[in-house]
């Protein structure tokens, strides 16, 4: 392909973070891996029971161990404050240094003491037609959650309001259906992202039917990276998931695996939508590549067609420009004007045929 039109099709892609700093770092070594962060930790805890409810702009450790604790950290780049909660929770420093390394597959971990999830959460941006992943760590053991967040903001506006307006069970559950809320929170709005791409497959889809662009091309390898990056956030979650069905651990109760269930399945209905809108998006290339090679051919049609009506007449001036003395019809006293009328029948005549071959 020629290096101009390699140019034009050539997609801005996000830098991602480096992973080669931790390569030779012995195991264990905490290092943050991901996109520079400035500003200081935001931490928050949420402590609640059946009639109680209480929530501070720090972590606060002095708690009746009677209630469910939910402890977040927004900021994973400041290690110290990392390695301060992880020496109070007992947190291993392999899972420490999982924790701070944000490029990790969506996967669970058992230990003796707590278990672990690393996950993708996911929003759509309607206006690069984008999606931003942030990595979440969520550490669930006895009466406690634990999540770790890259920075402020997240999709577990519902869970707070629920546990602080006490809807549904959630407050009159223990920590793991608080584990398994945090996770639907973030499904739900894998949900919301892969509906604004199907509504933007729709508009690319009649953009390169009514009219195909030279930027349209460019869009559709946007989104099929969109899509492949979604589908590598989804894929080791589904498998994650399914190990917190199969596997036995004494701070998962019985009750809540059929919610795990339903998370496993919203699972699977995600990964059948994003492949089928991988085949859609494939689709649209094919449909702009042959809109192209339509246009193309209607050009070069018109072109025909209009190089098939003057070459009669070409020949014809042709044959009368030539420098030769004796050619009867010079002579002709309305000459000029019989040559243009039959110049105008032939026009007439090959504009009916082609009619009449509904070459028109």
């Amino acid at each position: 392909m020629p290096k101009k039109i390699i140019n034009k099709l050539r997609i801005k892609r996000k830098a991602a973070p480096k992973t080669s700093q931790t390569v030779f770092t012995p195991p264990g070594t905490i290092s943050y891996v991901g996109v520079h962060r400035e500003g200081e930790v935001v931490t928050e805890t949420i402590a609640y029971g059946p009639e109680h409810y209480e929530k501070h702009d720090k972590i606060v450790y002095s708690l009746p161990n009677d209630y469910v604790k939910w402890y977040n950290l927004d900021g994973i780049h400041d290690i110290e404050k990392l390695k301060k909660i992880g020496k109070r929770f007992d947190i291993h420093p392999l899972l420490l240094e999982d924790v701070a390394n944000t490029t990790q597959r969506p996967k669970t971990e058992f230990y003796p003491n707590y278990v672990f999830q690393c996950i993708k959460m996911i929003s759509y941006d309607e206006k690069d037609h984008d999606i931003e992943q942030e990595q979440v760590s969520i550490i669930l053991n006895e009466h406690e959650v634990v999540t770790f967040q890259e920075q402020t903001g997240d999709v577990f506006g519902s869970v707070r309001s629920r546990i602080e307006n006490n809807h549904g069970r959630i407050r009159t559950s223990d920590s793991d259906y608080l584990f398994y809320a945090l996770i639907d929170s973030v499904l739900d709005h894998y949900f919301i992202a892969i509906e604004k791409i199907g509504d933007y497959l729709d508009v690319l889809e009649d953009e390169i039917f009514n009219d195909p662009e030279k930027e349209s091309l460019n869009k559709v390898q946007n989104n099929k990276r969109v899509l492949i990056n979604l589908r590598r956030s989804v894929y080791p979650l589904r498998e994650s998931i399914s190990r917190l069905l199969k596997e036995e651990s004494r701070f998962l109760q019985p009750q809540t695996k059929a919610y795990f269930q339903d998370a496993y399945d919203h699972c699977i209905q995600i990964i059948e939508t994003i492949e089928s809108y991988r085949e859609i998006n494939t689709g649209l290339k094919d449909m702009y590549l042959s809109s192209v090679s339509h246009k193309m051919n209607q050009i070069m049609q018109v072109l025909t067609i209009i190089s098939s009506i003057f070459i009669p007449m070409t020949f014809l001036a042709g044959i009368y420009g030539m420098n030769f003395e004796h050619i009867p019809e010079l002579t002709w006293e309305h000459g000029y004007m019989y040559f243009w009328i039959i110049c105008a029948v032939m026009f007439v005549g090959l504009i009916v045929f082609f009619k009449f071959k509904k070459w028109l």
